[in-house]
């Protein structure tokens, strides 16, 4: 596992989802002497007060300023400017994702922003960290993309192919999905920019001494004090605890999906698994998880929106009901959202809440998780689990976590509030 004095952990996109987690848990995971310093990049500065990291702790350190969309040779510069004593670093953890162009007409951009930056990213680390022994990509089956050049939002998932909407009777998802899956073929996985990055590193790494893995999680669940877009758990934490102050302790809310993505199987990947699922390849099994993909959940047991829903309206002290209609009908929570907010900023003002806004990105990561995704679609954990990663979470449990932490990060009134009483409004 190598020595305190030796372990140097580097974090591109430690304010995001993914790399917050793995920030986090970098710092206690799998021991608290592991890595002598942590060491955070964000694009912009973190807010360290609201960031729900150790602060204190003398081995964080957090910076930004690390513009991955320049030129090679700026990037080189601004690492050695930034990162006092870089050539330290040991373990590399890519967390970076842009949706600079999410909107745009040429799709394209999206997949040469993604893959540049990454190639920034592994070339300057590989001049100016002179002790790297083990960098992890972060890819996954979630959403690469989205835009609106046609009426209906369409949604590229990453590897497997899951959401290629467009061609849905071309590509055959047959799970448990496994790594050994081959890539999806052209013209319909033109667009997955994990394909670059992946060949990118290969291409990086031979000669080297350093070692990489690939690490594949389905939609993340989480959350990040940061503001982020990139997640299905704060939206929909903040719908269901306005409902409950809007309707009261014990109201009923049907599930806000169709009746048929209701019943879909995925496997659920909460931020703290997939973390220490990056920790765990790149530190305990190095040597076997060189140049491999692993996918990462909380269970081999695949789960639904049928257990699932239930789990999350009763946290907020509600019950939580299948789907009312059709099976493509589906509960407006975006309208309704935007139709409650002076009742949202009463709820803020009554419990000292910091107001947050739900972007449409936001919302199409909930309509991606609860509309449009109809297949069955969980993944396969036999690879990592015969490298004995025995991480796991029961059902909802992931979800919890986040509710906890929004609340301890004043997003969400405290639990306690939500299950008793009544109504204010």
């Amino acid at each position: 596992m190598g020595s305190v004095e030796k372990n140097v952990a580097l974090v591109f996109g430690a304010s995001g989802i993914s790399g917050w987690a793995v920030t986090k848990n970098l710092m206690s995971y799998p021991t608290t002497t592991t890595f002598a310093r942590v060491i955070g990049l964000s694009n912009k500065p973190v807010d360290l007060p609201n960031s729900r990291l150790p602060i204190g702790d003398r081995r964080l350190e957090m910076y930004h300023g690390i513009n991955l969309r320049g030129d090679l040779p700026s990037v080189v510069q601004q690492m050695k400017a930034t990162v006092p004593h870089v050539e330290e670093v040991t373990h590399v953890y890519y967390c970076v994702y842009s949706n600079a162009s999410a909107y745009a007409q040429d799709v394209m951009e999206l997949l040469d922003i993604n893959v540049g930056m990454t190639g920034n990213a592994v070339h300057a680390i590989d001049q100016v960290c002179t002790n790297l022994q083990f960098l992890v990509l972060q890819t996954g089956t979630n959403v690469s993309r989205t835009y609106l050049r046609r009426p209906m939002h369409v949604l590229r998932m990453k590897n497997y192919g899951v959401a290629v909407y467009e061609f849905q009777d071309k590509i055959k998802i047959d799970p448990p999905l496994r790594e050994t899956l081959p890539r999806i073929p052209s013209p319909w996985g033109d667009e997955i920019f994990y394909y670059g990055q992946v060949d990118l590193i290969k291409k990086a790494q031979k000669g080297k001494t350093w070692k990489w893995c690939e690490v594949r999680p389905d939609t993340i669940i989480g959350f990040t004090p940061g503001m982020t877009n990139m997640t299905s758990l704060e939206p929909i934490g903040l719908f269901l605890s306005l409902w409950r102050y809007v309707n009261g302790q014990g109201a009923s809310i049907p599930y806000i999906g169709t009746a048929e993505n209701y019943r879909h199987t995925n496997s659920d990947s909460s931020q703290d698994i997939i973390a220490r699922s990056h920790i765990y390849l790149s530190v305990v099994k190095p040597e076997a998880a060189n140049g491999e993909a692993f996918n990462v959940a909380d269970s081999e047991t695949p789960t639904s929106w049928v257990g699932r829903w239930p789990i999350l309206a009763s946290y907020f002290g509600l019950k939580g009901l299948p789907p009312d209609g059709t099976a493509e009908d589906f509960f407006p929570a975006e309208k309704w959202w935007n139709d409650h907010q002076e009742e949202y900023k009463q709820m803020c003002t009554e419990f000292g809440l910091r107001e947050r806004t739900i972007p449409p990105e936001s919302w199409i990561f909930v309509r991606a998780a609860c509309l449009y995704l109809k297949r069955d679609r969980h993944l396969s954990l036999e690879k990592i689990r015969d490298l004995g990663f025995r991480e796991e979470f029961v059902q909802g449990q992931g979800h919890i976590i986040g509710f906890d932490r929004m609340v301890e990060s004043k997003i969400l009134p405290p639990s306690e509030a939500m299950k008793m009483g009544a109504s204010n409004c």
